[in-house]
């Protein structure tokens, strides 16, 4: 097309040619190191019909509108969720009394293709990738995201008319995924109230987001370096343009937040972790500030990170103070003690209003062991408030401590004696196996004690968090699965659910390696006549340190097995097949009793087996509950999720399989 300086009608022409139209006719602008330098009025003809700068911050209203579309989505589906589990007559008396209508629900099949979809997750360098629930959430995001900004064209000016396009798009993408990243970062957080969302799954997205957040801007630095680098040598640009240099400082802190949380680093550092990840937020925020110089309103979005992000650490820190009573009472104290099993015990008295659900944990700070780094622990006692008595120790033997800590006695008191009980302080009782760090000095210290009163350290709880939701108990059956000390997160579930009026079956699988630990935790525990537990010994009799365990392992295969020449020749070598038997520490039970108590098998527990052999023996909605090292958590998840398909063929006696997941086994 020709226009009035005889070439192109094209806006650009100008900087494509150097500052001259196609018929020699001169722009209006100069010339500075042999380029040309448009007008304003030139550059603006330029960018008008191609993204203009000052319409640029159009891309972060798109990416928060994705966001706030998402997040109503997953709202309503909670929400429906919640009332599917609560629209069940036979469970809950109230609701058959309203007569909520059954419209509000998800048919059990629909909620199977759902499952199937959402629960599969890949043991790739050790399950790196997160479920494909959120997975398929984080690229909807990212397709949408690179979707606005990589299909409108150009993705950049003719030099000296204004920043590459492609860096802007990018740039607003990521600065408007700053508040939503902050706020997921809160333990406390207004997201997972309002959507219903636990804590542990909105650390799924606060962990993958910013991975995308330094991928745009990634695209954004180097976009605008090549755009710097078309106008003038680039050594030019770092010294006379201070906003090329505030980008790099949070892009580094933006890049150590994100690597540093990789999942073996962060384990190596995981006592160190917390401090310096919040430094590394604080730098990039504040850098951000410099960096953006507020420009076309950007400091709203900064403005909003900021206020979110302190709202959630205030809230916290509140939240500390407040349900502890730290203000006027001080700061409560952990009785540390050794219990046999390389395991030790840890009892901490909280104030009657302290309250946690089955399965939560807490960051415990001791003040006086390493006050720079903070662990979580999961609780293994639910609150004495709910009619539970925890009794003391007293002067029985040191296996009985934990049993005793978490046993539930129901007495019939009278109302003096139950007034009482409501204003006693609450007592939480946790499980640790020492690894690494914190825990590691924590056991040194009571080593060192050897056979003293018990160790008593000053601390401060962090907590509750997390913990199985209430639609939990709308199930007909529960099958639990743990693995070695994360069967003190279903202690107090298990605990909670005999404690409530409905008949729920509860099947519980327990892989320990150490024999001891059963009879500890186990011991006078009157509760586990109500559930049909086995327990799964996976050490081998090579590993067995004591004579007198390896004595007793012998000695319960009969006599007739013994005789066996090749029986004899697999003991002795340590490879134990199947053993059914009992291990109890109450020496007034007979054999019989025993065997009704529970089971014991010499060998790793088959869980894919566990999960199809619980779909085809249960009527109704059966709950999956698992708490244990992380490879079993995936082999638990990937078979419930295998099963949704025979529910949906109709192949199974259960309606509905759900997951129901605790990370936090220490």
């Amino acid at each position: 097309m020709s226009g009035q300086y005889g070439g192109s009608d094209d806006p650009c022409i100008l900087g494509y040619t150097n500052g001259v139209y196609p018929n020699g006719t001169l722009g209006k602008g100069n010339w500075q190191r042999f380029k040309y330098m448009p007008t304003e009025h030139e550059k603006a003809i330029c960018q008008a019909p191609n993204d203009p700068w000052i319409d640029s911050p159009r891309y972060a209203w798109w990416t928060m509108y994705f966001i706030l579309a998402a997040l109503v989505a997953i709202a309503v589906v909670n929400a429906i969720k919640r009332l599917h589990a609560l629209n069940r007559p036979d469970k809950f008396l109230l609701i058959s009394i309203v007569g909520l209508p059954s419209v509000i629900s998800f048919r059990p099949k629909i909620s199977a293709y759902a499952r199937l979809i959402s629960y599969p997750q890949s043991n790739w360098l050790g399950g790196i990738i997160p479920a494909t629930g959120p997975s398929i959430l984080l690229f909807l995001f990212l397709l949408f995201t690179n979707l606005i900004c990589f299909i409108p064209r150009p993705y950049y000016r003719p030099p000296n008319y204004g920043s590459s396009v492609l860096g802007l798009r990018t740039e607003w993408v990521a600065t408007a995924m700053m508040p939503w990243i902050y706020v997921l970062s809160c333990r406390r957080n207004v997201i997972s109230y309002l959507t219903g969302v636990s804590y542990q799954r909105v650390m799924t997205i606060h962990k993958y987001s910013p991975w995308i957040c330094l991928y745009y801007s990634i695209i954004h630095t180097w976009t605008n370096i090549i755009r710097a680098n078309r106008q003038q040598p680039w050594w030019y640009t770092w010294q006379n343009n201070a906003l090329y240099r505030n980008g790099f400082p949070p892009l580094v802190a933006l890049a150590w937040l994100c690597i540093m949380s990789l999942a073996p680093i962060r384990a190596r550092f995981y006592e160190t972790f917390y401090f310096f990840h919040m430094v590394a937020a604080l730098i990039f925020l504040i850098w951000m500030y410099w960096h953006t110089e507020a420009y076309l309103n950007s400091f709203q979005y900064l403005h909003a990170t900021a206020g979110l992000w302190g709202v959630g650490i205030a809230w916290r820190i509140l939240s500390i103070l407040a349900n502890q009573g730290f203000i006027l009472k001080g700061f409560p104290r952990a009785e540390l003690e050794t219990l046999p099993g390389d395991v030790y015990s840890m009892k901490i008295s909280v104030p009657p209003a302290y309250r946690w659900k089955a399965g939560s944990h807490v960051s415990i700070r001791f003040l006086t062991v390493r006050p720079w780094e903070t662990h979580p622990f999961t609780i293994a006692s639910i609150p004495n408030s709910r009619q539970y008595s925890y009794p003391n120790r007293g002067k029985g033997s040191e296996k009985e401590v934990l049993s005793n800590s978490v046993s539930v006695t129901e007495t019939q008191v009278d109302s003096q004696n139950e007034e009482q009980s409501v204003l006693k302080n609450n007592e939480m009782y946790f499980l640790v196996q020492p690894h690494s760090g914190l825990t590691r000095k924590l056991n040194q210290l009571l080593s060192k004690r050897q056979g003293k009163s018990n160790l008593k350290l000053p601390c401060i709880l962090d907590g509750p968090y997390s913990g199985f939701i209430d639609s939990i108990k709308s199930c007909d059956n529960l099958i639990m699965i743990s693995g070695g000390t994360g069967i003190s997160a279903l202690i107090p579930l298990i605990l909670e659910v005999n404690q409530q009026d409905q008949k729920i079956q509860i099947e519980v699988h327990w892989a320990t390696r150490n024999n001891e630990v059963i009879e500890t935790w186990f011991s006078n525990q009157d509760w586990i006549e109500k559930v049909k537990l086995n327990v799964y010994l996976t050490t081998t009799l090579t590993e067995i340190s004591s004579t007198r365990e390896k004595e007793k392992v012998i000695q319960s295969e009969s006599e007739s097995q013994l005789k066996e020449p090749s029986r004899v020749d697999q003991l002795e070598e340590g490879i134990l097949p199947v053993v059914q038997q009992s291990v109890l520490s109450n020496e007034d039970l007979t054999s019989n009793e025993k065997s009704k108590r529970y089971s014991v098998k010499r060998e790793r527990p088959k869980l894919e087996s566990i999960i199809e052999n619980a779909t085809n023996q249960y009527h109704g909605r059966v709950g999956v509950v698992v708490c244990g090292p992380k490879i079993m958590n995936l082999t638990v998840r990937n078979a419930v999720a295998k099963s949704q398909l025979n529910i949906i063929k109709d192949k199974t006696l259960c309606k509905e399989l759900e997951l129901y997941e605790e990370m936090y086994s220490m």
